[in-house]
């Protein structure tokens, strides 16, 4: 049957006249990999990938009002400023204050010796306060004039949060938290039961989540208050308001929790990959990671606003115990030659090849200072031992296979299918 151009004018037109469905209406989906940075303000949303892309989201419409390049490599962290404006960190070590509607930024440092680990702005948005993967702090003003510097941990800073009173609190890969006037004098000092990979102010009080699965609240000296055990797995995100501190694990797994009790909320099932970014409004939770798609969750009782199925993970599956292990090293790396579209490098190849030489992908200067070659030695050695200890320096999160014949399963597993 021969369809004459009146008909399909009406079929275009019917077409366009037709609603759109929520999930293309409300999937925040701009960047080509993993999300790695979010911040929420009362109109807009700021998300950064390993892409290196910036992107602001109009919050009325969620589309992108905004793309933008400049950081070398991946995203490290996003802030919100006064009057629309923002601030960027990358792992080419710079910093960037963005305008609301420039395409360049209004100021950006040089290129740094080591990446951005963390940014926090102050209350009245007029300090900036930078952390870097080598413990460095440096504090600047929202023009980037630098006004201090110290050398605050023995690796990562962690987190860094603004207090009401202007006072800035730092958590680090030493297992310090440390309070800090505007000069950057030590005001308090604590030390952390375990591993710290974040930290949000709630309120009056400090949230940090921890590599051994546990969220706890601390006062502003330090001082440990309600804490809550929440996953087997490290937690790897967070974000808080007054009432509400939000955190997620490497397995995608969400908790919401009240702000001073930390009483459960709400919370979202593991399935859909790592959250490596949280941000939270009143009344909305966006998470971003792995699947390079922005979800959205309401804080009431943690639904799904819109969105689409997660993106499958890459299949291969022989039957063996390896391959079943494998499954939590695949919510990161692909099997595939040159995918590094995830949070990791590809592991095609892997076994004979120095540590951090795979083209392609851009890794951090610790990474590539190491001397290893990966065998199925080495391999069972790092997931005996943890990335902290074996890879310092490492975005790879700490996590372990405990048993021998599990680490054993895996490297012949890696054997057969990185071919």
């Amino acid at each position: 049957m021969r369809i004459g151009p009146r008909l399909l004018r009406l079929v275009a037109l019917t077409l366009a006249l037709l609603p759109a469905s929520p999930a293309a209406a409300q999937d925040l989906s701009g960047h080509a990999g993993p999300v790695s940075a979010l911040a929420a303000s009362a109109d807009a949303l700021l998300s950064g990938g390993f892409d290196g892309r910036v992107i602001l989201w109009d919050g009325d419409t969620q589309s992108a009002r905004r793309v933008l390049r400049l950081h070398n490599g991946n995203v490290t962290a996003v802030a919100t400023l006064p009057e629309g404006r923002f601030v960027t960190g990358g792992q080419d070590g710079r910093v960037a204050v963005w305008n609301r509607d420039g395409q360049d930024p209004a100021f950006v440092t040089p290129h740094g010796t080591s990446p951005v680990s963390a940014l926090s702005v102050s209350p009245d948005g007029g300090r900036i306060a930078v952390g870097f993967w080598d413990g460095r702090l440096a504090t600047h003003t929202a023009a980037l004039s630098e006004i201090a510097v110290t050398q605050a941990h023995a690796g990562r800073v962690s987190g860094l949060a603004y207090l009401t009173t202007g006072d800035l609190v730092s958590v680090g890969a030493d297992l310090r938290f440390t309070r800090w006037d505007g000069r950057l004098a030590p005001q308090a000092r604590a030390g952390l039961p375990d591993l710290p990979n974040g930290l949000a102010r709630a309120g009056d009080r400090l949230a940090v989540i921890f590599a051994e699965g546990s969220l706890r609240l601390f006062s502003a000296d330090g001082m440990l208050l309600p804490e809550r055990f929440l996953s087997e797995r490290p937690l790897v995100a967070i974000a808080a308001t007054p009432e509400i501190v939000a955190a997620a694990a490497v397995d995608g797994s969400i908790w919401m929790l009240a702000a001073d009790s930390l009483r459960f909320r709400a919370g979202v099932a593991a399935g859909g990959g790592p959250v490596w970014a949280l941000a939270l409004t009143e009344d909305t939770l966006f998470a971003g990671g792995v699947s390079g798609a922005i979800r959205r969750f309401a804080t009431s009782d943690g639904a799904l606003i819109g969105g689409a199925e997660d993106v499958a993970q890459e299949g291969f599956h022989d039957g063996s115990r390896g391959a079943e292990v494998y499954r939590a090293c695949a919510i990161c790396h692909s099997l595939q030659p040159g995918d590094h579209s995830r949070a990791g490098p590809s592991l095609h190849g892997i076994f004979d090849r120095p540590i951090a030489s795979v083209e392609g992908y851009a890794f951090s200067p610790a990474l590539r200072d190491l001397d290893i070659v990966w065998t199925p030695q080495t391999v069972a050695e790092l997931f005996e031992l943890g990335p902290d200890l074996y890879t310092p320096g490492s975005r790879m999160p700490d996590q372990r296979v405990a048993d021998p014949a599990d680490r054993q399963a895996l490297v012949e597993f890696l054997d057969r299918a990185s071919r």
